[in-house]
């Protein structure tokens, strides 16, 4: 009778344990990611981490907005509309240099998707044949300001100025470029090169890193308030991101299929060759996915000082923060 006494009372509590144990467990915890530009493969990673429940394990509901030129990032993820986002890294070392107080805390393309582009025949192959060449090439629009601004950091390894040339306004159409009328046209290796590719154009293909300028392209971002207030939150979100990259570069051809989910443009073709073309811009063979080097922040940050972007040289270490991607990895070894 006593131990089928015990046993009912061990069965209640155990029943009440389980009970305060569901109602104890915190709601997720609300997180938007302020992309750089409209729903593609470009941000497979972050998509595989929500379809595939990486977010849901670290307690976390995440939401994204899509960019576009008229959007501002840093107001986005200033303002706390969005907690995260993912910039170009000269935004972030122009914004830090005005007193934003944002910070990178991976680099998710660890080589830049910046390219030049001159049609095969036309005997343009590098800095020096762009003097008195059309080029589009110049933008102030953030999504796009990287154009430019490597651009001129490419021309000056050559003691080469943008009067030398014809500059016009990057063109997202191509259309200048399509007709002739532009010698150059700058393009990411993940969007444009894949759409003049199935117009059937050939070209030049002219990357800043084989001359010398080498550059991260999409850092994940936030703020400095957010990284002293909540810590274990941008942990937790990074973790998450860092895998959904790493599941999305082991199986891009699954990960295309999450993408497909929010992408703009409906065609699997096109975002499947986004998804393969950045594979190499992500996963470098390196380091880890995500892994960021003082010496490359230093030398971007040089650059654009360089050319008066910024007014006064950046206390480099102020750019970006290794805390959390060495908690996830604990080395820098791939």
């Amino acid at each position: 009778m006593n131990f089928k006494k015990t046993a009912i009372i061990l069965t209640a509590l155990l029943a009440i344990a389980s009970c305060t144990s569901q109602e104890e467990k915190p709601p997720p915890d609300p997180v938007t990611i302020q992309l750089k530009w409209v729903h593609q493969s470009q941000f497979a990673g972050f998509y595989v981490a929500k379809e595939q429940g990486y977010y849901a394990e670290e307690n976390l509901d995440v939401s994204f907005l899509a960019g576009g030129n008229d959007v501002d990032l840093a107001k986005s993820v200033i303002s706390g509309q969005a907690q995260f986002g993912v910039f170009a890294p000269e935004d972030v070392m122009i914004k830090r240099s005005q007193g934003a107080p944002l910070k990178a805390i991976a680099a998710i393309y660890r080589r830049s998707a910046v390219v030049y582009l001159s049609e095969k025949n036309s005997g343009i192959l590098r800095p020096q044949d762009f003097v008195g060449k059309t080029i589009a090439a110049a933008g102030s629009a953030g999504s796009v300001r990287d154009f430019e601004l490597q651009f001129n950091s490419l021309i000056k390894m050559y003691g080469l100025e943008p009067s030398q040339m014809h500059m016009l306004e990057y063109e997202p159409s191509y259309k200048g470029f399509i007709n002739g009328d532009v010698d150059v046209t700058a393009a990411y290796l993940t969007g444009g090169v894949i759409r003049l590719k199935e117009k059937g154009l050939n070209f030049n293909i002219i990357w800043p890193g084989d001359f010398g300028v080498q550059s991260y392209s999409d850092v994940f971002v936030t703020t400095d308030a957010l990284i002293k207030e909540k810590p274990e939150l941008v942990q937790r979100v990074l973790r998450a991101t860092l895998k959904g990259w790493r599941t999305a570069i082991g199986n891009p051809e699954a990960a295309v299929q999450d993408v497909m989910k929010y992408a703009k443009i409906k065609d699997v073709a096109t975002q499947t060759g986004m998804m393969e073309a950045q594979i190499p811009l992500i996963h470098t063979g390196e380091h880890h996915i995500g892994w960021m080097k003082e010496d490359v922040w230093r030398a971007m940050c040089d650059r654009l000082y360089e050319q008066k972007t910024l007014p006064a040289p950046l206390d480099v270490k102020s750019v970006f923060s290794m805390k959390f991607l060495q908690s996830v990895y604990g080395s820098d070894k791939s």
